[in-house]
């Protein structure tokens, strides 16, 4: 087994100022086999001594200090000596809301609870240290067949890359806890255990949620391979496999894995204020999750807490709901007052269970006791999300305003008495669009090969009086019921426009996919009073794309491919939405020239390829560059690769979200 220790002379360095030697001496065990040396410094003093030069992150052990009101001072000193503020990260204890205060004033760039797993406390120190894998990539090869761990061990260790090779099935969990490895080389056949059936038990942890796995058997039923894939499995060589194949296949793994890990540890990914993970974060891991689909849904939570408080209580609560929440929990700061955590448990009565003991921990903490802050708690299944992560928040803080307001301290859930699983007044509904109570949402379109400008789908949402947020296929058809349609679609093109006005002020051209009826289309001045809008707003390099539903334009395909043609004129592409292998499409697809094409989700999600291939050839052929939407794992995007579509978009990608933040810069698909 092959590893690679940083030349000590050269490394960077990490400072730690604590006397703790339990702590410091497999941490720099573990750091240096990382590329980092640690310095270790027991009192303010020595540390204030030490040499600045090669410090990339300063590490401080509140217990250490003599008060832990001194660290702003200390740090103070400690910067004067560099010509760059050090990245400061403070060890505590506890999460009480004193010592919080010190790291956030300090500028503490992360606070971590202690005692944690060194293991742990090493990949978070390399993340905010900036690492990008310094030391060799880590691969587990599970294969019963020695000679042939073997063979796959030893050609990667010949690219540089650490191995460990597990014969026995059954022992995988414990390697995994031991081996800490970055990907999984995975056989099909096994005896004891299969290679799906061990996936399924990795990929149901969410802290292995992300860990490529990638499968080498001898399998050749294609069903076979892709059931591998359909559990979790990120790719499926088959045996034998040349040895180029097999490292050029890891690596790609590997670097996209690492890309997804940068995203998720960035500053965006964490709240600065309460030190729990950020909105974002949360949303895509709850895209990624209910995309998913399977029995996993009916086992898992969104709890959000409504706090009636301060600042100061937030990060009580914050504290709290941390000290609360298990390894596997994700907790997040989702609004100016409410926090939410994201919970799995072993069944739908497990769930209950976990959100009334929450409601206990924080009524003794005095959450739940006047004159103090009162919480409002309130929960909904990953089962009742609608199928959209931004509409099953809406769901679960919509119940955590019902709790807060009932003010007994009792937790209530989405689709429970007295909180309605939907809004089902019509007219309350259609007032909402009366009174355009609708907000945009903006979900990322990646193209395979190098695009012009960011792609954004526009995805509005309908907020209802009390406060839940309806998804298009939730509301649109009750607006074309009640003759609301055209209105719907103004809304939604002047709010489409404006914010394609909105990135042009700010330098970040972008091109908007935004949904218009062909009810509305048929007005005569349709097209007149689109250019009026562009023009107004002197968008003529940022015209949006216009899509029409196939289903709608096989109904009039000759007032679809005459609008299509007045768009053209005015440089304005279309997009065909839903299009499949069906007559119906065929026929649309016949006379109106879209410019874009994208396929139908039973389609994209299909296990049979090869109508997917055959669908995307005859699109290609014609011209049409094709989007899959509800992209929501690995396989699915290697399938779509496979089919030759050009854009890519769902909740693996990034889930909708308020702005137009998404890095097209570092997408990697191939």
């Amino acid at each position: 087994m092959n590893q690679t220790i940083a030349d000590a002379g050269s490394a960077p360095a990490i400072h730690l100022l604590s006397g703790n030697a339990d702590l410091t001496l497999p941490l720099r065990a573990l750091l240096l086999a990382q590329g980092f040396m640690l310095e270790t410094f027991e009192t303010p003093e020595r540390l204030i001594g030490a040499n600045p030069s090669s410090r990339a992150l300063l590490l401080v052990d509140l217990d250490a200090l003599p008060d832990a009101d001194t660290l702003g001072g200390l740090v103070a000193q400690l910067q004067q000596h560099g010509k760059q503020p050090i990245p400061l990260v403070c060890l505590a204890p506890g999460s009480d809301i004193r010592s919080r205060l010190v790291a956030m004033r300090a500028g503490a760039t992360d606070y971590l609870k202690m005692p944690m797993e060194v293991e742990e406390l090493t990949d978070r120190l390399l993340d905010l240290a900036g690492t990008q894998a310094v030391s060799p990539d880590r691969v587990l090869v599970v294969d019963d067949q020695p000679v042939a761990a073997l063979f796959a061990a030893r050609v990667l260790e010949s690219a540089g890359i650490l191995t460990e090779r597990v014969g026995d099935p059954l022992a995988v969990l414990d390697a995994l806890d031991a081996f800490v490895p970055d990907l999984v080389l995975m056989d099909l056949h096994m005896p004891g255990a299969s290679g799906i059936e061990l996936t399924r038990i990795i990929r149901e942890q969410d802290r292995f949620a992300d860990l490529p796995i990638v499968f080498l058997s001898a399998e050749l039923d294609a069903e076979q391979q892709m059931a591998a894939l359909r559990v979790g499995g990120d790719d499926f060589l088959a045996k034998p496999v040349a040895p180029e194949h097999l490292v050029t296949c890891v690596k790609q793994r590997l670097a996209r894995a690492r890309e997804r890990a940068r995203r998720r540890s960035g500053p965006d990914a964490v709240d600065a204020l309460t030190g729990l993970a950020s909105l974002g974060r949360l949303l895509g891991r709850l895209g990624q999750l209910i995309g998913r689909g399977g029995s996993d849904v009916d086992r898992r939570a969104l709890v959000v807490l409504d706090l009636a408080g301060d600042e100061p209580a937030l990060m009580r609560l914050a504290g709290a709901v941390a000290e609360s929440c298990s390894a596997a929990d994700l907790a997040a700061r989702v609004g100016e007052c409410s926090l939410a955590a994201l919970i799995r448990r072993d069944d739908a009565a497990s769930l209950e269970r976990a959100v009334g003991q929450l409601a206990e921990e924080l009524s003794r903490a005095g959450f739940a006791l006047l004159p103090g802050p009162a919480v409002g708690i309130g929960w909904c299944t990953l089962a009742n999300s609608g199928g959209d992560a931004v509409t099953l928040m809406s769901r679960a803080a919509k119940a955590a305003r019902s709790a807060r307001k009932a003010g007994d301290g009792l937790p209530l859930g989405y689709g429970c008495d007295p909180v309605p699983a939907c809004t089902s007044d019509q007219d309350a509904v259609s007032t909402a669009i009366l009174t355009e109570r609708l907000q945009l949402l903006f979900e990322p379109i990646v193209s395979l090969t190098p695009a012009p400008s960011a792609r954004y789908e526009v995805s509005p949402r309908l907020a209802t009086p009390d406060g839940e947020l309806l998804s298009p296929v939730d509301f649109m058809p009750l607006a074309k019921r009640r003759g609301l349609a055209e209105q719907l679609d103004a809304w939604l093109m002047s709010s489409a426009l404006d914010a394609l006005t909105a990135c042009r002020d700010a330098g970040q051209p972008a091109q908007l996919f935004l949904y218009q009826s062909l009810i509305g289309a048929g007005r005569d001045d349709w097209v007149d009073r689109i250019r009026e809008e562009i023009n107004r707003r002197d968008l003529f390099r940022l015209r949006p794309v216009i899509q029409f539903q196939v289903e709608e334009a096989a109904d009039d395909t000759g007032l679809a491919a005459d609008r299509v043609a007045r768009l053209a004129r005015l440089g304005i592409p279309v997009c065909l939405n839903g299009v499949d292998d069906g007559e119906a499409s065929e026929r649309v697809l016949a006379r109106v020239p879209a410019a874009f094409a994208r396929v139908a989700r039973t389609m994209a999600q299909s296990l049979d390829a090869e109508p997917l291939a055959d669908l995307v050839q005859r699109l290609r052929e014609r011209r049409r560059a094709v989007i899959a939407g509800g992209v929501d794992s690995p396989e699915i995007i290697a399938r779509l690769c496979r089919a030759g579509v050009d854009l890519l978009q769902g909740p693996f990608v990034q889930p909708p979200s308020a702005v137009m933040d998404y890095d097209f810069s570092g997408v990697d698909t191939n």
